[in-house]
């Protein structure tokens, strides 16, 4: 069965590549047969790498980590990597995360890169023990009818590639002022009782996948994963497509 669906996933990615051809998420370029793993322009290639979190697994000293197993993100959120999920969130573009996502199965996950421009990324891992027993995103702080946040479109993709299914059980108890607009403390404050699982969610014994756009303090990541784990998962992963940390000195742009 999993195997009839990929091969379907793998046909519809194919006929929307036709219909709708794919631009690289870093500067809206479109994407043709010189594109890097599928993925990149070759314009944007070094910046692209320059801005790699390598290895991909955050540090605790750095985060709010505390019911989390552990995290990790595929870039720094800085320069293209930051217009790239801005050019998603603000500017209404969300199909860029399909790109994204794929990025992020390849960094974080070790799949293999799609052959062409529009198709899945191959991932190899055991599928008769999947990594994950279910991917969840963070819900939206501000929610919009009808339109799905970006953390749901990159479980989506995610899900396609890993072959695990996605749940969405969180919701947001408290909405509030955006992240963004507060400072660590208040961000650690406010996110512990922010979020919840629906009732009647039962996630007994399941590894879960969390997966958010930004990691920034983890506040949100750890509280959410503490849900997860009061609904009765086991444990708890998060995934991003980039974390809020200071470059390394060897990645930072050289002054001119």
């Amino acid at each position: 069965m999993a195997s009839i669906e990929r091969r379907t996933e793998v046909t519809r990615a194919r006929l929307l590549a036709l219909l709708f051809p794919r631009r690289c998420p870093f500067c809206g370029a479109l994407l043709g047969a010189d594109a890097v793993q599928g993925t990149v322009c070759p314009a944007c290639l070094p910046e692209e790498m320059r801005l790699q979190h390598l290895p991909p697994r955050l540090p605790e000293g750095e985060h709010a980590f505390y019911a989390l197993g552990e995290a990790a993100a595929a870039y720094y959120y800085a320069d293209a990597v930051r217009g790239a999920i801005l050019r998603c969130k603000r500017g209404g573009r969300p199909w860029y995360a399909q790109e994204l996502a794929d990025r992020m199965a390849v960094l974080i996950f070790g799949a293999l890169p799609a052959r062409r421009v529009g198709e899945l990324p191959q991932y190899r891992g055991l599928h008769t023990l999947p990594l994950y027993s279910c991917i969840v995103p963070v819900p939206p702080n501000r929610p919009r009818p009808g339109v799905p946040g970006l953390p749901l479109l990159l479980a989506r993709r995610l899900s396609a590639v890993l072959g695990i299914p996605v749940v969405t059980p969180l919701y947001i108890k408290n909405p509030g002022r955006p992240q963004k607009e507060l400072n660590r403390e208040e961000r650690l404050r406010r996110a512990k009782a922010a979020f919840a699982c629906r009732p009647g969610t039962d996630l007994t014994g399941k590894r879960v996948l969390l997966v958010d756009d930004i990691i920034t303090t983890g506040a949100t990541a750890s509280a959410c994963a503490a849900a997860l784990l009061q609904a009765g998962a086991i444990e708890v992963t998060a995934a991003a497509i980039a974390a809020t940390e200071e470059l390394p000195k060897a990645q930072q742009k050289k002054e001119r």
